[in-house]
């Protein structure tokens, strides 16, 4: 399960806006983006989007429950299933990388937001999930890294690959490119001195 191609149980139209504005604010940001040019997109009016959502604030809300639920559920599904540290932290960085890959929007969203971070949100966010699961493996010994470091290592790889890969600068393949990140990232949290 790669996160790509999930329905969002919405209407057509909030469907449209929520995917616009995703696009919007992943690539302008919050700031940046008006209601205005959400509604221009979609192509219809102002009044239009508020009948869906209240404001700004209530899309971008929605977007970060939206990602963050998927996220969680591929982190439960496919990494947290594995049977040791290692194995749940190879998983790990093949669906980053692949979501990341596959959903472009969502993880730039992602990025700019910045709701990887383990703090906020209610606890939904998915850094909560992999921090409790980089503390447990600290706590065991099993990492050699403290959990701050290990999840930085893995998210801040993943952002920079994918900021490469938009710019047309990555030239491997995926497949390697996993690969490279697994060994490079496994030798950095289980190097002991």
């Amino acid at each position: 399960m790669s996160g790509k191609g999930r329905t969002w149980e919405l209407t057509p139209t909030k469907e449209k806006i929520s995917i616009v504005a995703l696009r919007l604010f992943s690539k302008k940001g919050f700031k940046g983006t008006t209601i205005k040019d959400i509604a221009r997109r979609v192509g219809i009016t102002e009044g239009a989007i508020y009948r869906h959502f209240t404001s700004k604030d209530e899309i971008v809300n929605y977007l970060i429950a939206k990602i963050s639920n998927d996220i969680n559920l591929l982190i439960r599904e496919e990494v947290l299933t594995q049977r040791d540290i290692k194995s749940r932290i190879s998983k790990l960085i093949e669906v980053l990388i692949n979501y990341a890959f596959e959903n472009p929007d969502a993880f730039r969203f992602l990025t700019v937001y910045h709701i990887l971070r383990h703090n906020g949100n209610n606890g939904r966010l998915p850094g909560n999930l992999l921090i409790n699961m980089f503390r447990e493996a600290y706590k065991k010994g099993q990492i050699s890294v403290t959990p701050e470091v290990a999840l930085s290592i893995i998210v801040g790889s993943i952002e920079r690959l994918f900021i490469l890969w938009e710019m047309n600068m990555l030239t491997i393949p995926r497949k390697k490119l996993v690969e490279e990140v697994k060994k490079t990232t496994l030798k950095a949290l289980f190097n002991r001195r």
